[in-house]
């Protein structure tokens, strides 16, 4: 168990990526959750039974799980709603601590619903580029609900999330 451990620790260390995509979100009114749903479906449907893609509500998980994930995750996408003319609290916080932990190699974007007023996707990306996460795409922000078309663009996302991931651990 020490050695498993300690050899757990040593990757983590590095942040070596393994085939691995997450989509962290915070949701209002369910907007950004079906955002991320859509995104969830896009990275398994490109990447199949050789990708480990999950989903994370950032309010129902602790910030050490996320941070746990995040360590050799080779892709991510993290997503919030406005509220405020900024991102949610929570997401907020999340992005905070792992922007602090710098983890290395990774690759995502940033994605989010907004109403009358911008802000909270667009903050999003700040965090990640703060983070120097290779950003996949430009923000990917939906007006109010998601139409299908914005569902569609979202499962394309994820594709190129699933993509990155195969791409930079190809065994």
């Amino acid at each position: 168990k020490v050695r498993e451990m300690l050899d757990l620790y040593d990757r983590w260390d590095v942040c070596a990526p393994v085939r691995k995509v997450l989509v962290l979100f915070d949701t209002m009114w369910k907007s950004t959750e079906m955002m991320a749903a859509a995104i969830v479906e896009g990275a398994m449907a490109e990447g199949g039974a050789a990708l480990d893609v999950k989903r994370f509500h950032v309010r129902a998980t602790t910030g050490t799980r996320l941070a746990t994930e995040m360590l050799d995750a080779a892709a991510f996408a993290a997503g919030s709603p406005t509220l405020n003319g900024t991102l949610m609290p929570a997401m907020a916080d999340v992005l905070t601590y792992l922007k602090g932990l710098r983890p290395a190699h990774k690759a995502g974007f940033a994605f989010g619903s907004y109403g009358w007023g911008r802000g909270g996707p667009e903050e999003v990306e700040q965090y990640l580029q703060a983070m120097k996460v290779e950003l996949l795409r430009p923000v990917l922000k939906l007006n109010y609900k998601p139409s299908e078309a914005g569902l569609a663009e979202c499962r394309e996302a994820g594709r190129l999330l699933a993509r990155h991931a195969l791409k930079v651990c190809p065994v």
